[in-house]
């Protein structure tokens, strides 16, 4: 019977932009486990996609003989715990519910409060089957931007490319909070080979503010962030936003430690995977084969040929972290010939992602059901 909850519970998750799928091992079970309590698993079956109030929720749950303040009561709980989304709604005192995906989502929520066993079955997961579905769709939720480096001249660079007039522009609040996969793996006696620092994930704005309500970030103030990203630059860490224009979040990533570098690495051809719109180039008559850059990049994507280095367009992402340790001031961020330019907002980032997924009639019978008050 339990098994059929978190089955069900699996099932129910997959329907969402962000796949959840099966695997052979069931490992996806067990961290659905160390995450949800049986009685909490069953309440999260019936949560929908899109936010909905108690009353509605406990009109799926009546005939399992909960009370409708118990069910409000362990939907805050969940919320607090970082399974679900629980948000204030039209009525003041009650809060909306809906189910959040693996990422960017409950994960990122067990931030502070992860134990080993959820650390071990989310990389375990991931490894199994979890990456090669997100690797698979064209959308995804996160891109790579230039780490603060200088861009020759001749290409118009967007803003959502531009990490400093991001943070310019945007009104704030700003917010530090620890980076959870370094904290996984921390617990995982993997500790992170770049950086000794954990507090390296932004949230902006709205985000921001909800994360320094829950106490697990910290404000900065506008000129304090950009010092942050000056030193992020000087990590060595790869800057990795919400994949829309005005992103409410910016990861601080490695290769060893990032659920989505370290995945990505393991391909052949991670840059048709990464949203990234720029790649680097070496001046071979500047080049002195040092190898200062070799160890700096986080995607193996530059190598030493005949003497010289050579960047590997099919892995090279665009980030930018090897351009400031190269004495010889040979290399170079160049615009890639198509530019992508990033969905305006997260609802149509997701959008997009579920259209991708099941299709646009799929999609749109979806968006009925929801109107019509319908799980979803």
């Amino acid at each position: 019977m339990e098994t059929d909850v978190y089955r069900k519970l699996q099932k129910n998750l997959d329907q969402m932009p962000v796949p959840f799928p099966e695997t052979s091992s069931g490992i996806e079970l067990e961290l659905l486990k160390s995450l949800f309590s049986e009685e909490e698993a069953c309440i999260a079956c019936e949560l929908s996609v899109f936010p909905e109030t108690a009353e509605k929720i406990w009109s799926r749950l009546e005939k399992s003989g909960f009370s409708l303040e118990h069910i409000r009561q362990k939907l805050d709980q969940m919320g607090e715990k970082g399974l679900i989304l629980a948000r204030p709604g039209n009525q003041k005192g009650k809060n909306v519910y809906h189910k959040i995906p693996l990422v960017i989502g409950m994960f990122e929520f067990q931030v502070n409060r992860l134990d080993r066993k959820i650390a071990e079955s989310f990389f375990a997961y991931e490894e199994e089957g979890f990456f090669d579905s997100m690797y698979k769709m064209k959308t995804h939720q996160m891109r790579t931007i230039p780490v603060n480096v200088a861009i020759d001249p001749q290409y118009v660079v967007g803003n959502y490319d531009d990490i400093r007039k991001i943070v310019k522009e945007s009104p704030g609040p700003f917010a530090l909070m620890n980076c959870v996969c370094r904290q996984a793996r921390d617990l995982m006696e993997e500790p992170c080979q770049l950086t000794n620092h954990r507090e390296t994930c932004i949230t902006l704005e709205k985000s921001a503010s909800h994360m320094i309500k829950s106490g697990v970030a910290r404000e900065l103030s506008r000129e304090e962030l950009l010092k942050f990203l000056t030193f992020a630059k000087k990590e060595g860490l790869v800057l990795q936003p919400e994949n829309i224009q005005h992103p409410s979040f910016i990861c601080c990533c490695c290769g060893c430690c990032c659920g989505i570098l370290s995945s990505a690495v393991k391909y052949d051809k991670p840059a048709e995977y990464m949203h990234s719109n720029f790649r680097n180039i070496v001046d071979t008559e500047r080049c002195d084969g040092c190898e200062t850059c070799i160890d700096r990049c986080q995607i193996k994507a530059i190598k030493k040929v005949n003497g010289f280095v050579e960047i590997l367009d099919e892995r090279c992402i665009g980030c930018g972290v090897c351009i400031p340790v190269c004495k010889q001031k040979a290399m170079k961020l160049v615009k890639k010939e198509q530019e992508k330019v990033p969905p305006f907002n997260a609802g149509e980032m997701y959008k997009r992602m579920m259209v991708e997924r099941f299709g646009p009639v799929k999609t749109a019978g979806m968006m009925i059901k929801s109107k019509l008050g319908m799980k979803v």
